[in-house]
């Protein structure tokens, strides 16, 4: 059932050369002795097998914990293996290669099952949204399992170079829907990325998805019926070939979309191909990006959207109701061009600016075998150009060419407004087709059509090719796939037809090489408490199993007061909501050292520095000290190669908090505004806590990182026991901070904002309730949320210090999402209209696929999604305002 087509092919034709050889046998007419053959037995499957000193995954107890404490203590050149058998674990398995954040990465590592069918994971019960999850690897493999019914995504990865994923399976089965997960295997921001012999079904965006990313191969996969079936998004130097895409809406797209993160798509080659039957009803959810897939009509083979430089060739191209082939700008998909378009991508600061461009260039089309295409066109996004070739020909081509950016291109109107030159005197900027048999081909707009008159097409068509497309371009070159010593490709590690480009693109990458970082848990025979002092040894050499062997407090059992070593408490001005749970944190820097002030950043701790929070969960909000249950305390510790993170959960006696690397649920109830609440919560594993705290600083290398002292969150009071005073003041003044500026209203102050919110929220002006937003955006979502941090592949960025004015649409602001449907919703932010704007609606939401953030709350935050309503209602008009 999941087995690739070649693997049956191969299966019948030896069975056909079999019975051939059998008919031959016999040259004379005489009939043949019947013979009762002796009894045979099938050869018994020997099974997979595993090198010598494999990890060997127990499928005892809670297999995802079991999954996940693998995946936190596994060390360069391991072999994880998966248990046999159907698991329903019941969160992410989220594997981290840089666990202690020094921004060096494990290398080599395998994670395995024993087969498609064998190893299958079902996520239909998981409280999270992803299947697995890694990101900071160098040279991981994952093969021979299954990923099943994730709400989000099946496989991704993100930030690693060195990617093999083999004889893999994602699927969502029954009816193809818009419940189903988005992508079925999804690589970002990645490099070298080798995707082979895999099976994916029932994405509700792309079954197999490499995006932001460079050194791509795809080969010998079945994408079969997702909406898309392969995709290679704003990507760099991808071959795609031998592959099947059947009964997908559509076969394989190649897309450049105005994401605003400086990484756009070119040099990508789709070539032996069999892309058949892609005619299933589009399941997308209807409101992603303008260029995302649920634009897609039904029944495409072949679409290129404003990506340059790309080769479609000796691909089988068969059976599409609307089309083989289309290869468009992105003013098809807005084609608002002076209006909408504008206003989103060529503002100050806006992706055109970024190095996005709207307009395919350099793109070949030669050599298919194309058939049986345009008998039944449709979808939304060509029904206009539909009626218009089917009322002046009579019939809808199979390439179909929009031609509208590069008229633009060509009449001067897109070098003024959108950065887009004519087109090159020598054609090299040309689309082109050449050999794909009698086939029809479409032209919306000349490439000299004025720009006066562009609401008005040409509906150019040919039957047959006579002088549209006519042309040819450059072969583009083999791209690569290096991992470790090994380099993979078309002609370079199998002998496939079509590796003729001449000349060969790959590269090493630069993602986390080096050495560092503790080896396992450390010196565990220092876990032993002592005296009044902090156990500094200890928390620099060890992961000790208890969080009495720190000694951090003078009474072990009570973490919220009596920090031991002349620690501090603090607090942040701004809610960081964590299903209402209380929070009591404390800074402990070592002996005579202290941190050094940063104005906009996390102040740059000494070397054996903690950073302590602890969980309460109270029985009623409006009495948040009544009550409280003890959950769990996390650890920030500052060791030689970095920050650590380490949770410990607190014992159902409340006397003891033990280490709980692959974190924990936790059933919780609390009373919030007289409504009892029951929920799980989620105490994070090691690998989520470095998911949020990732920050990617200049040289481009991702490191753990704290979030929450800064000096915006800390500019207010406190009331420490010998008196209220302010928190940077008190910071320096007990040694632990130093070059605070002498003049604290020169110090940025986020506004507070508390767990229960502020009852005159209505009375407050326009600027006040910006200036609350920003600050609780950033405590809560800007983390991720930025440039450098780990969701910076969706372009939306909130830190508190960057201006809404000059900057609304990183803002959100009428800007599509990016990795995210959206349901019926189709811009992050809607001025003036929160129930249209994704962000609020995520933020209110507690479903799995789609609250945000998506670590740290199963509960939605009423008080702050009503701050953000508040903030979004009142925000100046824009394109996307009704």
């Amino acid at each position: 059932m999941r087995s690739s087509p070649f693997r049956w092919r191969a299966l019948i034709f030896a069975t056909m050369a079999a019975l051939a050889l059998a008919g031959c046998d016999n040259d004379n007419d005489a009939p043949a002795p019947v013979v009762d053959p002796p009894p045979t037995q099938p050869p018994v499957d020997p099974g997979p097998t595993f090198p010598e000193g494999a990890i060997m995954v127990s499928a005892e107890g809670n297999v995802a914990e079991n999954i996940l404490n693998a995946f936190i203590n596994a060390q360069s050149n391991d072999v994880i293996v998966l248990p046999e058998g159907t698991f329903q674990p019941d969160r992410t398995l989220l594997f981290d290669g840089d666990v202690d954040g020094d921004g060096v990465f494990a290398k080599n590592v395998t994670i395995m099952g024993y087969g498609q069918d064998a190893t299958v994971l079902d996520f239909s019960q998981a409280e999270s949204g992803d299947g697995i999850f890694v990101q900071n690897a160098l040279n991981i493999t994952i093969q021979d399992l299954s990923v099943n019914e994730a709400k989000n995504n099946g496989i991704k990865l993100k930030n690693t170079n060195g990617i093999i994923l083999r004889r893999l399976a994602t699927i969502w089965d029954g009816e193809l829907n818009a419940d189903n997960g988005a992508y079925g295997l999804y690589p970002v921001e990645c490099q070298n990325i080798l995707i082979e012999d895999t099976y994916v079904r029932g994405s509700a965006d792309a079954g197999i998805y490499v995006g932001q990313s460079e050194y791509i191969v795809v080969r010998r996969n079945v994408a079969k019926e997702n909406v898309a079936g392969i995709e290679i998004e704003n990507s760099k130097y991808a071959d795609v070939y031998d592959n099947l895409a059947i009964g997908n809406t559509g076969g394989v797209l190649v897309f450049d979309l105005p994401i605003g993160n400086q990484r756009y798509g070119s040099s990508v080659r789709v070539f032996n191909n069999e892309i058949r039957g892609n005619n299933t009803y589009n399941f997308a959810n209807a409101s992603a990006n303008p260029g995302g897939v649920h634009i897609t009509p039904p029944g495409t083979g072949v679409i290129i959207l404003s990506t340059a430089d790309v080769e479609v060739f000796n691909n089988v191209i068969d059976d599409h109701d609307s089309m083989a082939v289309a290869i468009s700008s992105f003013f098809i998909a807005e084609n608002d061009i002076m209006g909408a378009f504008a206003m989103n991508y060529a503002q100050p600061g806006g992706a055109i600016e970024d190095g996005w461009r709207a307009v395919p260039r350099n793109i070949h089309i030669h050599d298919n075998l194309i058939t049986n295409s345009g008998s039944n066109p449709n979808g939304k996004l060509i029904t206009d150009i539909v009626a218009a070739y089917q009322g002046i020909h009579g019939v809808f081509p199979a390439i179909v060419y929009d031609g509208l950016g590069q008229a633009i291109a060509n009449n001067g109107l897109g070098e003024l407004y959108f950065r887009e030159t004519p087109f090159a005197a020598d054609g090299s900027d040309n689309v082109c087709a050449s050999n794909n048999g009698d086939v029809s081909i479409g032209q919306l707009y000349a490439g000299d059509h004025p720009a006066g008159s562009l609401e008005i097409p040409d509906v150019l068509y040919e039957n047959t090719q006579n002088n549209l497309l006519d042309c040819s371009q450059i072969s583009l070159p083999v791209h690569t796939v290096t991992f470790g010593e090994q380099v993979f490709g078309c002609g370079i590690d199998d002998d496939t037809a079509g590796c003729d480009g001449g000349e060969i693109i790959g590269n090493g990458g630069n993602i986390g090489d080096g050495d560092g970082g503790l080896v396992g848990d450390g010196d565990l025979s220092l876990c032993a408490a002592s005296g009044s002092e902090v156990n500094w040894t200890a928390l620099l050499g060890a992961n000790c199993r208890s969080l009495a062997d720190y000694n951090l407090f003078a009474d072990a059992m009570d973490p919220t007061t009596a920090p031991n070593s002349g620690a501090l408490p603090y607090d942040l001005n701004s809610a960081l909501f964590t299903d209402y749970a209380s929070k009591y944190r404390f800074v402990y820097v070592p002996g005579e050292q202290s941190a050094q002030y940063n104005t906009d950043e996390a102040f740059d701790f000494p070397v054996g520095s903690v950073l302590v929070k602890t969980f309460a969960m109270p029985d009623d909000t409006a009495n948040p000290t009544g009550g409280e249950e003890l959950l769990e305390t996390r650890l920030l510790i500052h060791r030689e190669t970095g920050w650590t993170a380490l949770p410990y959960v607190w014992n159902a006696n409340k006397d003891d908090a033990v280490l709980a690397k692959p974190g924990a649920f936790l059933s919780q109830s609390v009373v919030h505004m007289g409504e009892q609440l029951d929920f799980t919560y989620e105490v994070p594993s090691i690998n989520q806590c470095k998911q949020c705290h990732q920050y990617k600083g200049e040289d481009g290398v991702a490191r753990f990182v704290p979030i929450g002292p800064k000096a915006r969150n800390l500019n207010g009071d406190y009331a420490y026991a010998d008196g209220v005073a302010n928190q940077l003041t008190a910071w320096q003044a007990h040694g632990i901070l130093t070059g605070v500026p002498a003049d604290l209203a020169e110090v940025d102050a986020v506004p507070q904002f508390s767990l229960l919110g502020m009852d005159a929220l209505d009375q407050l002006a326009d600027p006040a309730v910006m200036d609350l937003a920003k600050g609780y955006l950033d405590i809560n979502c800007a983390h991720c949320h930025r440039p450098e941090g780990n969701a910076s592949n969706t372009g939306l960025k909130l830190e508190y210090w960057r201006p809404y004015a000059g900057n609304e649409q990183a803002h959100g602001t009428c800007k599509s999402p990016v990795a995210y449907g959206g349901g019926e919703l189709g811009f992050d932010i809607v001025p003036g209209d929160p129930e249209q704007s994704i962000l609020h609606f995520r933020m209110a939401s507690t479903d799995p696929g789609d609250r945000m953030p998506e670590i740290g709350r199963s509960l939605s935050h009423g008080a702050g999604v009503a701050l953000i309503a508040k903030w979004i209602s009142r925000l100046p008009a824009a394109s996307c305002s009704q």
